[in-house]
């Protein structure tokens, strides 16, 4: 499900600057270039226009009018299927982890889409200058690679993706939550923002920070033996949030899952956790 990283010209940038972003990028196997990438003044770019592309190409997932239906925001069907709903419905804000809409994350989103909540998930790679930050065959992160410029773009395309819902007229504005799983979780750590009721952290030790709102209800799930920690405790996200004095419910699982979307214990969790702070007014 990952768009992958392309170049092509574009109307709105001078041509000379995309070459340069291409040329790095591919260059040194992508990881020298995205080194160099990260040292471009990012006044060069339009961030706007490339968060946008994130939403407008994010994974749609939800049942309407009793038909499951599932897709890119932008294709025709879902944009049909839009234009029948009247009923709110509560919404999940999806963040996928470092290698994109992989099966693990469609498994989550599934579960969501299934229990009557609609899903977008933003495509990070649907970005024109996306670098590669993770290595899954070795599960880490690639040395070298601008993980801060990524961690910046993820926060971006979260907070893009707020702002796009709020103007989507069957969305319901009371009941819109943030999920992330992977680096998608690190992402929902750290955003600062007020805009979601609750959020739920999949498969991350918070490395980015926990910055959520001290009022905002966090469920945070882990594996002890999870190979992507390397030397971190598993359970940083919930020391984090006891020193910021955050509201986490915290659960370590046994065995070495990354991703709990198969775990019966871990789906009833998150669906018993978001169910208790949805709204029903």
């Amino acid at each position: 499900m990952k768009s992958g990283t392309s170049c092509f010209s574009s109307m709105r940038h001078p041509g000379f600057i995309l070459a340069v972003v291409c040329f790095l990028l591919i260059w040194g196997n992508g990881r020298s270039g995205a080194q160099a990438l990260e040292r471009l003044n990012p006044k060069t770019l339009d961030l706007f226009d490339e968060a946008k592309r994130t939403f407008d190409s994010a994974y749609f997932m939800s049942e309407i009018n009793g038909e499951f239906i599932e897709g890119r925001m932008s294709d025709e069907l879902i944009q049909r299927n839009f234009t029948s709903l009247e009923k709110k419905r509560p919404t999940i804000i999806f963040s996928h982890g470092c290698t994109g809409l992989g099966h693990g994350n469609l498994r989550y989103m599934r579960l969501l889409a299934e229990a009557g909540y609609a899903v977008i998930a933003p495509d990070s790679f649907a970005r024109r200058y996306r670098p590669e930050t993770c290595d899954p065959s070795w599960r880490r992160g690639i040395k070298g690679a601008p993980h801060r410029l990524v961690n910046r773009m993820r926060q971006e395309e979260i907070h893009h993706a707020a702002y796009r819902v709020r103007r989507i007229r069957w969305v319901d504005k009371k009941n819109l939550f943030l999920m992330g799983h992977s680096q998608g979780g690190t992402a929902a750590a750290a955003y600062e923002g007020d805009d979601f009721k609750a959020h739920v952290i999949s498969g991350s030790v918070c490395w980015r920070g926990l910055r959520s709102p001290r009022g905002t209800p966090i469920l945070a799930l882990y594996s002890a033996d999870d190979p992507w920690r390397r030397n971190r405790p598993a359970d940083s996200c919930l020391r984090k949030a006891r020193a910021r004095g955050v509201n986490m419910e915290f659960h370590l699982f046994e065995g070495r899952a990354h991703n709990l979307s198969r775990n019966k214990m871990a789906r009833r969790q998150i669906l018993d956790f978001l169910g208790r702070h949805r709204s029903t007014e």
